[in-house]
């Protein structure tokens, strides 16, 4: 996704104050001042009608705590939308929500308007998450008191990406998680400090063996700290096999499908989605060829997290998957992953596909149509349009693979 020349931030607290600090020092005040970024900041309070200013209360059913109350958050928001334009993309910073990481920096960035809203207590009442939120989204397995420092990390990571907040775009070329890597070590002068040298690489002025060992500094430095990003990492099977041997051990697997002869096999989950008598199908803006969403299993993955990865990378959705409808063997020939063994170029593929049903959230339900993109574990990016279609509506449209149309009729009725 592309990030926008400038993005509005629109914040909604109880803690207005603990923003005026952090914003106005350093690479954030100079993108402000600039016209970079936009940063609002609501105090939530201002829309409560008691003379306490109360924007929580006591949970239904008992319990620890206090929730935050519906009213107040629902009646800023609806004050707070037609400030500017676009309509925000709403997100609530929860302990429960997808994890922070480079791709959701990306995906946030490509948004003009973002509306972060802080909750405080035990959490807020439900129905806000239901109703009016896009994205929840978690720093990391932990809690702390409010939502206010996790906001301001997000506006830091997410303005970092608008085009000028760093000044020189290289900037942004070799940082930590750029192409699902750790940066590599940096050193400066002296050339030895209290008898530790800098690496001889470094100072011979060869830049291709530089760039060489910074890339494998990079691949060891992940390897060792961080082994989980090489699932998403670009490598070349060169340096999976490099990798290998230099930490003797197994670089990571990967997506599990692999090319014999000139056919690659590979394992598949696909998402079936039903509502209100409709399912959910996907297609490459612009191609014919509608699909259910989902993708490739990596090795040793659960097909439950396979539902959920895949849907929150392309729609940014939080699925709860459900059981499993079919498995399917199918064979064809098209197009091949650009990051997998057939490197884009058309191949016979021998697929075992398996269909798993999931509940998608409400709002979803509501919207006929709406995008997302395919941007994990590729080389490439595809902007994705989601449609719910009926039973009646199958037959109209070019559905692959063929054989799961009268399934999803069946399934469908069956439904109703």
């Amino acid at each position: 996704m592309t990030p926008q020349s400038s993005i509005r931030f629109d914040v909604l607290t109880i803690f207005p104050d603990m923003f005026r600090g952090p914003l106005d020092q350093s690479i954030m005040a100079r993108a402000r001042q600039e016209g970079l970024i936009d940063v609002q900041v609501h105090d939530l309070r201002e829309w409560t009608h008691d003379r306490h200013r109360t924007v929580d209360d006591y949970p239904f059913g008992g319990g620890a705590g206090m929730v935050m109350k519906p009213e107040p958050i629902f009646e800023a928001l609806e004050a707070i939308r037609p400030l500017a334009e676009p309509a925000p993309y709403v997100v609530f910073m929860s302990p429960q929500g997808r994890r922070l990481d480079r791709a959701l920096v990306d995906e946030l960035s490509s948004h003009p308007r973002l509306l972060l809203l802080c909750g405080r207590y035990e959490g807020v009442d439900e129905r806000v998450l239901q109703h009016a939120v896009d994205l929840e989204v978690s720093i990391g397995d932990f809690v702390v008191s409010g939502a206010e420092i996790p906001a301001m990390l997000l506006i830091d990571a997410v303005a970092r990406r608008v085009p000028g907040v760093l000044g020189g775009e290289g900037s942004l070329d070799e940082e930590s998680f750029e192409g699902a890597l750790l940066e590599y070590p940096q050193y400066t002068r002296p050339a030895v400090f209290r008898d530790w040298p800098v690496p001889d690489v470094l100072l011979s002025g060869h830049h291709a063996e530089v760039e060489k060992w910074r890339r494998r500094e990079r691949l060891l430095r992940t390897q060792a700290r961080r082994p989980d990003l090489l699932e998403q990492a670009q490598l070349t099977p060169k340096e999976r096999a490099w990798l290998a041997e230099a930490t003797g051990g197994v670089a990571d697997p990967g997506f599990a499908q692999r090319e014999v002869d000139g056919v690659i096999f590979q394992a598949r989950v696909a998402v079936v989605a039903c509502a209100q008598g409709r399912v959910l199908l996907h297609r490459t803006v612009g191609d014919e060829i509608w699909s259910l969403p989902g993708g490739r299993l990596r090795v040793g993955e659960a097909l439950a997290d396979a539902a959920r990865r895949e849907m929150q990378e392309e729609a940014a959705m939080r699925v709860r998957p459900g059981e499993i409808l079919w498995v399917i063997e199918n064979f064809f020939e098209f197009q091949a992953a650009f990051d997998g063994p057939g490197e884009g170029r058309p191949a016979r593929h021998h697929e075992i596909g398996v269909y798993i049903e999931a509940t998608v959230p409400p709002r979803f339900e509501e919207q006929p149509v709406f995008f997302g993109a395919e941007l994990a574990g590729t080389a490439r990016e595809f902007a994705l349009e989601f449609r719910w279609f009926g039973a009646a509506d199958l037959a109209s449209v070019d559905v692959r693979p063929a054989v799961v149309v009268p399934r999803l009729e069946a399934l469908l009725e069956a439904r109703r």
